[in-house]
């Protein structure tokens, strides 16, 4: 599964969380959250489902979180950010969110099944959406088309990072020979080599090695004339 973690624990000031549904989902971010040092807090009516994820929370609680004054007590004020993933319990998610807007919640994300979910979660309030599935279809889709493309990250509608291996007539020529921000308006943020050395924010001078995975930020229409560089 591809989740792009960074949309949750990028914003800098958010280092508690209450999870609020175990679903396979949630517990692989407990997982994910708890092995960095964040603070989780997870609900779920289920004791079983509770049970499997204290190992990897700092507090699991029992109980409905349909219920406001529940969510209240478990202290939904207390932490940055919550994270709603339900499953296929759509309704269940709207009246969860409904709730979290008027107890004045202020970074909410939600992970949704369909478009039309994430539609009516719009309508509700402002949350973030969470679709875990058409961003991996995304990524794999971009791997299959371009296979110089190890990964890719959208960050707006009109940007995105992509991970390119480049191709042999780039191999042996420096960063400033190629040029790629005037060539292609693209600019090379890191660049890792084959033994998995990352060199940041690498120098005009730095020659590009068999084996390099260019780590490239730009505008998607320039990003797309990079990866016809097959």
């Amino acid at each position: 599964m591809n989740i792009n973690f960074d949309k949750i624990t990028g914003k800098g000031r958010n280092e508690s969380f209450m999870l609020i549904g175990m679903s396979t989902f949630s517990r692989f971010l407990a997982r994910y959250l708890s092995e960095r040092n964040f603070e989780v807090v997870a609900i779920d009516q289920s004791e079983d489902r509770i049970e499997k994820v204290k190992p990897f929370v700092t507090k699991g609680i029992i109980g409905d979180a349909k219920d406001a004054s529940f969510l209240e007590k478990a202290g939904v004020k207390d932490v940055d950010a919550v994270i709603v993933s339900l499953g296929r319990k759509a309704d269940d998610s709207l009246l969860i969110v409904y709730h979290l807007h008027e107890l004045e919640v202020e970074n909410i994300y939600v992970k949704v099944v369909a478009e039309d979910h994430a539609k009516i979660l719009k309508k509700i309030g402002d949350c973030e959406i969470i679709f875990p599935e058409q961003e991996s279809a995304l990524r794999l889709a971009q791997r299959i088309d371009n296979p110089n493309i190890l990964d890719y990250i959208p960050l707006t509608d009109s940007y995105s990072i992509i991970d390119w291996t480049p191709n042999e007539e780039f191999i042996g020529k420096t960063l400033g020979e190629l040029n790629l921000k005037s060539e292609f308006g693209v600019q090379v943020i890191s660049i890792e080599d084959a033994q998995k050395k990352v060199k940041l924010i690498p120098k005009a001078s730095h020659y590009i090695k068999q084996g390099d995975v260019l780590v490239v930020i730009g505008e998607n229409e320039h990003l797309e004339k990079l990866k016809e560089q097959k």
